[in-house]
């Protein structure tokens, strides 16, 4: 079941991540990392990130990884 994490910015319209979480796991110190794959349509990107999800979600997670460039083109 896909996430939409609306992320406040706009481009060609209001930024919404559609996020698919592919593996969760559990590090060590309780965190969970993840695999997922997100769609961007408003700036018409897609990748696959690998993050570490802190309390405040899944949808940061990966905007952060996605706003740093460490995201596969998918």
């Amino acid at each position: 079941m896909p996430i939409n994490y609306a992320t406040g910015r706009t481009y060609d319209g209001p930024q919404t991540l559609e996020i698919e979480v592919e593996t969760r796991k559990e590090d060590d110190f309780g965190l969970e990392e993840i695999t997922a794959t997100f769609r961007d349509q408003s700036r018409h990107i897609s990748g696959r990130v690998t993050a570490l999800v802190f309390p405040d979600g899944i949808g940061p997670a990966v905007l952060t990884e996605y706003d740093a460039g460490r995201y596969q083109a998918i």
